[in-house]
């Protein structure tokens, strides 16, 4: 994988990225590749995954810092964040649940729903500070808005993430997208997509119901797999 930092017209940096499979070149926001991960994408053209390593990605004199939204659990914040608050500092058997949607008033209904549930809830606004938080934290629930921070689903850093990440990794949470025009509870389109559950944002009001549900049934099942998986060692 071939990568250099390039300056568009207006001063915005970006990644260029060239595929070791198809050679195909294109370009990710610098702001959007964090510091001390090394995220994973789907080539826009072959679809294969490629890594980026962080000490690659950065030039010499560029600076990427660490973005996050707030030490705390809160909604819209947006400040600098050092690398020792970016661990969650949250009691034994609490659930937790990432929240990555760009708008913040349906982000602050959705927290709410899920506070109601006794989630602990981190917010995010940027790829960046999500990917750095899924780097050092673990969640119960991961809620990700469908263009999130981008044009369209095929740009979403996160959901490339999320969707190459080892199966044994991937079944500790249960990923919900976010969809303007998707329908909810679609199934198949769930399968295809990599997620376990699709919510169209006009049915926001159910959130609270299907989020309760859904993640008692799949931590239900998993919890019977591990324990059988364990047994087995």
């Amino acid at each position: 994988m071939d990568i250099r930092i390039s300056t568009l017209n207006g001063g915005e940096s970006t990644v260029r990225v060239q595929c070791k499979a198809c050679r195909v070149e294109f370009a990710i926001p610098v702001d959007k590749v964090p510091e001390g991960t090394s995220p994973k994408i789907l080539c826009p053209k072959c679809k294969g995954p490629t890594e980026i390593k962080e000490k690659a990605a950065i030039a010499d004199g560029d600076h990427m810092p660490y973005l996050s939204e707030y030490p705390e659990p809160g909604i819209g914040s947006d400040r600098l964040l050092d690398y020792a608050n970016a661990i969650d500092v949250v009691d034994e058997g609490v659930k937790t649940a990432l929240l990555c949607d760009t708008n913040v008033k349906r982000a602050e209904k959705i927290a709410q729903a899920l506070q109601e549930l006794d989630f602990w809830v981190v917010h995010a606004l940027r790829p960046a500070f999500a990917l750095g938080k899924l780097h050092h934290n673990q969640y119960d629930l991961i809620i990700l808005e469908e263009n999130f921070n981008s044009a369209r689903d095929s740009e979403n850093l996160v959901l490339h993430h999320v969707q190459l990440l080892p199966m044994h990794m991937r079944r500790q949470f249960y990923l919900c997208l976010l969809s303007r025009e998707k329908s909810t509870l679609d199934a198949k389109l769930a399968f295809r997509m990599g997620v376990n559950l699709v919510l169209n944002i006009r049915d926001l009001d159910k959130a609270k119901v299907l989020f309760a549900r859904a993640v008692k049934e799949y931590r239900g099942f998993y919890g019977l797999f591990n324990a059988e998986l364990a047994r087995k060692r």
